[in-house]
């Protein structure tokens, strides 16, 4: 199998079906070097981890390490941004518990009354300069304050700049995800992140341990804007996450930003 690793997927402590094992059963099926299970953040109005169901998932993840040692197994969060300012819905306490981040704009969010501005212009589906103009300082703003891996569903409810949002994540070394689910940008938007040279990661964004590794929808679309493979982090290779978690066991270079 050409990809290594699917780093965004969900079981039934959040919004999927299936438990842990498993998600890493069908990886090990599929011959996953890696699988990373991120479940939707706290602040999540419907789907939500709650924190203290992080302990059981560390147990089980060591567990399953002796169980199925041919699968590197990562506890996540698909973490929320909660304001135009870049606060997201993990705290200093979590970080410890967390294996890595991966982070995107949702709809249904428990945030601060001062960020109805925010989320109320993209949950109506607004689209304006200043809609883009709040948005995009929103993502800049997250991929600075927090150590945030992956870049969850870029542009998906949240309309934004793509070139400055792909140029930040290529300086502070943050995955531009393709998702299996949707990929809400145009083909243009695609190539714009794509000229910025920002490192992209597939992902499936699976809600159930069938669709692990479901890479259909990022491989048609990398096709048709012309992408090549290899600027995927986890074709052929394995990504070096920026939260720094276990990178001395990893292959190939880190992403180095140029002047942001």
């Amino acid at each position: 199998m050409a990809f290594w690793g699917d780093y965004h997927t969900h079981t039934v402590y959040s919004h999927g079906k299936g438990s842990i094992e498993d998600s890493v059963l069908k990886a090990a099926k599929l011959g996953l070097r890696e699988l990373a299970i991120t479940e939707h953040g706290f602040n999540h109005l419907c789907y939500n981890l709650r924190r203290g169901e992080l302990a059981k998932m560390r147990e089980q993840a060591e567990m399953l390490a002796e169980k199925y040692p041919q699968v590197k197994l990562y506890i996540g969060v698909e973490a929320n941004i909660l304001s135009p300012n870049g606060k997201i819905d993990v705290r200093e306490a979590d970080k410890p518990k967390l294996d890595l981040t991966v982070c995107g704009y949702h709809k249904l969010v428990r945030a601060f009354p001062a960020s109805l501005q925010y989320f109320l212009p993209n949950n109506i589906g607004l689209s304006g300069a200043k809609t883009i103009a709040r948005n995009t300082a929103a993502y800049l703003s997250a991929l600075e304050k927090n150590e945030i891996d992956i870049l969850s569903h870029p542009g998906n409810s949240c309309k934004c700049d793509v070139r400055e949002v792909a140029r930040a994540c290529k300086y502070f070394g943050t995955y531009f995800e393709l998702n299996g689910k949707r990929i809400a940008l145009s083909d243009e938007e695609l190539a714009a992140a794509a000229e910025e040279g920002c490192e992209f990661i597939a992902s499936s964004d699976a809600h159930s341990p069938r669709r692990i590794a479901d890479f259909a929808v990022p491989l048609q679309r990398i096709e048709r804007v012309g992408i090549p493979l290899s600027r995927l982090a986890n074709y052929e290779r394995l990504p070096l996450f920026r939260s720094g978690k276990c990178k001395d066991t990893k292959e190939g270079e880190n992403v180095t930003g140029e002047e942001f």
